[in-house]
């Protein structure tokens, strides 16, 4: 993890308790909250959906972010930098070595650890539910499971698990992946921005201090950009060669430009990793006569797969 360097096992008390309070926060984000329309109301009478998203938000920060950031501050040594919150503690150390206390301004504690909640946020729920996305696709299109589970074979063998060094020969399987980002667009329209300037986009005028939201879904799944739209074909990603060609530019689920998610260039190869661990292992099929529901349910900011049972069976 990111403030610790421990292994945890998928039954772990604290693991189940980050991901119950990490879907509470997403279960009342998707309920539509006045407040996100009428901001004035968090000052004047919050709402009891505002009230209830404050208290599982402080949950997750009081209750687990600063109790762990607490532990790394108590076991730091600036010669063994074990994790992200080591990163974070020693630069607050060396701004207040070089520039005095006046340069920790923006690095307190509450800075600090709000730091780490985004870290932990886009972190994830993203790569958690492009996995469930990518297995659901993957049993509702066995044909192509098959195509994945045998360049895994060929390439891998079944003696061990995939590795990092492996991805370069595993494109089919990337591929996968990428137009599992594309079709779900589990994050719709990213994070949203502020204009730090008046500027003008195609004869719009965006005045200094608009918030700025990029319609990812609409690139996504815009017809003029993407032959056959609505279907899962993850050959539009490869060349002739059977390589992954070059990233299509209406393909953009980590957003684009300076502001891009800091993590992509962790969470492809890590996802890679797993979704091939997982369909090395085992095959992803429903009941008899039961087809996946693959509609995706959220909101603008999030979107999800229905809940839905899924048979798991070790391949020989």
């Amino acid at each position: 993890m990111f403030t610790s360097s421990e292994r945890y096992d998928f039954k772990d008390e604290e693991v189940s308790y980050i991901i119950k309070t990490k879907d509470d926060v997403n279960e009342k984000l998707a309920s539509m909250i006045l407040e996100d329309f009428v901001p004035v109301l968090t000052y004047v009478y919050k709402s009891q959906a505002f009230k209830e998203l404050e208290a599982s938000v402080h949950q997750m920060i009081e209750g687990f972010l600063r109790r762990k950031f607490k532990e790394a501050e108590s076991t730091f040594n600036k010669d063994d930098i074990r994790h992200f919150a080591d990163h974070l503690i020693l630069a607050r150390m060396e701004a207040e070595e070089e520039e005095g206390k006046d340069a920790l301004a923006g690095l307190d504690e509450d800075h600090l650890i709000q730091t780490l909640a985004d870290i932990f946020s886009a972190g994830t729920d993203t790569s958690r539910f492009t996995l469930q996305y990518a297995l659901l696709y993957m049993v509702a299109f066995p044909d192509i499971q098959e195509k994945v589970q045998e360049e895994i074979d060929n390439v891998v063998g079944k003696d061990r698990l995939p590795g990092v060094a492996d991805r370069p020969n595993l494109s089919y399987t990337e591929a996968v992946l990428h137009e599992s980002m594309r079709l779900a667009s589990i994050n719709p329209t990213g994070l949203f921005h502020q204009a730090s300037c008046d500027s003008e986009v195609s004869g719009y005028r965006i005045p200094k201090g608009t918030n700025i939201a990029i319609n990812f879904w609409a690139l996504h799944h815009d017809p003029s950009a993407w032959d056959d739209v609505d279907r899962f074909i993850p050959e539009r990603y490869l060349g002739e060669d059977g390589k992954l060609g070059p990233k299509p530019k209406n393909w953009l689920p980590f957003s684009a430009g300076t502001r891009a998610c800091l993590g992509e260039f962790v969470a492809k190869p890590e996802l890679h990793l797993i979704f091939a661990s997982l369909m090395q292992r085992y095959k992803w099929k429903m009941e008899t006569g039961i087809c996946p529901d693959i509609t995706p349910v959220g909101t603008f900011m999030l979107l999800t797969c229905k809940p839905q049972k899924v048979i798991v069976e070790k391949r020989v």
